[in-house]
């Protein structure tokens, strides 16, 4: 299974944008192999507290889980997760960190289990009263 992810980028070798002045987007289809997809050209804006270019800049990357970017505000980052996607800061060589993301399954949806014990019934009890 593979994840499509979406890398901010100036010259396709490097994470180096910041996500509000991002124009040019590497897409990656990664998991046990990795292809590249396109580069997909955006309207970047300085405006980096404008939904709406948020969610223009989002339309064109809508098939991407995932996005790299230099920085990224609070603002646009819970933009973002709420519109479900992941969202990391992360800046250096493609070719370094896109087999780092393979070697350690990096991209791999996490799991989180909860087992209720005895102990949690008894928080959950003193909660209520």
């Amino acid at each position: 299974m593979s994840v499509r992810v979406g890398f901010a980028t100036t010259d396709g070798g490097y994470i180096d944008e910041h996500f509000g002045h991002a124009m040019y987007w590497d897409v990656y289809d990664i998991g046990e192999e990795v292809e590249f997809v396109a580069t997909r050209k955006v309207k970047a804006s300085c405006s980096c507290h404008n939904k709406q270019v948020f969610d223009d800049m989002l339309s064109t990357l809508e098939d991407c889980e995932v996005l790299f970017v230099a920085k990224i505000g609070q603002e646009a980052a819970a933009h973002v997760i709420n519109k479900g996607k992941r969202v990391f800061e992360a800046v250096g060589d493609l070719y370094k960190i896109i087999p780092e993301l393979v070697r350690t399954r990096a991209l791999e949806p996490q799991i989180t289990t909860y087992k209720a014990t005895d102990q949690t019934k008894e928080i959950d009890r003193k909660k209520a009263s």
